[in-house]
């Protein structure tokens, strides 16, 4: 259990545990509450994430089926390799991510945007990489990750059962590692880069992430809440609750493709599968508990 100072007179418990990583089939309610079941309390919130849901209700795809088109092809080009991996890689991107754009064959790349376009439309699209959430990390072989149309349904449904078997009232908190970008003159809408459930979260795209990074003085950054469902909140206490949540839950096999291929010092995505990524920690929820000082 870790401690943080959330705001005046509130300290925020953490309490992390690690579990099983969650394959497409899970119950995810009932993983939650085999971890946690101790320990949840009425009024915890139960952070989870993003991808591992997703992941767990089938969300995902395998790139490998897709086609890739001449015209997406040259538009990858394009975008990926003149735009970010040369043109604005200084100002935007950070160097793990130029090598992904730059070195990943333009072929598979192509697949990846032409599936971003599919679900994003273009303002997704001309992102650099996680466009529209759509994420490679934590997934075996050429699976990709895509995110809940109807995420905050499923986190009401999650909570139902907990609520149920456990006989509490819990806020369950759905986070995303994409970053949305709160203006320092208002705490009550944050410009997000994919798409999320949660009042004033705006979903702007690649417009967000190029605003966030060149007036980088003018934003606050945070994690993405993509649901939220229990006592009410406001936005900028879900987004610090996000924050904290991300700060211990951790990035599993790691934070790209390149940190994953070298965790399990492989040979490409071929060293990715099932049961590799099964070996390794997993923290896709954790508990965040109010205590007043």
């Amino acid at each position: 259990m870790n401690n943080l100072h959330l705001r005046n007179r509130v300290k925020l418990h953490v309490i992390r545990r690690a579990g099983r990583y969650w394959l497409p089939g899970s119950d995810v309610a009932k993983e939650i509450v085999k971890i946690y079941g101790d320990l949840i309390r009425d009024g915890d919130t139960v952070v989870v994430s993003d991808k591992a849901l997703s992941i767990a209700l089938g969300s995902i795809y395998d790139e490998s089926l897709m086609s890739a088109d001449p015209v997406t092809i040259v538009m990858t080009f394009l975008t990926s390799r003149v735009v970010w991996g040369y043109l604005l890689k200084k100002l935007f991107v950070n160097v793990d991510t130029v090598r992904i754009l730059c070195k990943t064959p333009l072929n598979l790349l192509a697949k990846h945007k032409k599936l971003a376009l599919y679900y994003g439309g273009i303002k997704h699209f001309l992102k650099p990489v996680s466009e529209s959430g759509i994420d490679t990390v934590n997934l075996p072989y050429y699976y990709v990750s895509i995110p809940l149309r109807n995420v905050d349904v499923v986190a009401r449904e999650i909570k139902q059962s907990i609520d149920r078997v456990l006989s509490v009232d819990v806020n369950i908190l759905v986070v995303d590692t994409d970053r949305c970008y709160v203006p320092k003159h208002t705490r009550s809408i944050a410009l997000a880069t994919r798409p999320s459930t949660v009042k004033g979260v705006i979903d702007f795209g690649v417009l967000a992430y190029v605003l966030g990074r060149v007036f980088r003085s003018s934003f606050r950054r945070f994690p993405t809440p993509t649901a939220y469902v229990g006592t009410q909140l406001d936005l900028y206490t879900i987004l610090r609750l996000a924050r904290a949540a991300e700060k211990f839950r951790g990035y599993g096999v790691g934070r790209n493709i390149i940190e994953s291929i070298k965790a399990f010092n492989g040979d490409g995505l071929r060293s990715l599968t099932w049961s590799a990524l099964r070996r390794v920690k997993h923290y896709p929820a954790l508990i965040l508990r109010f205590k007043k000082l």
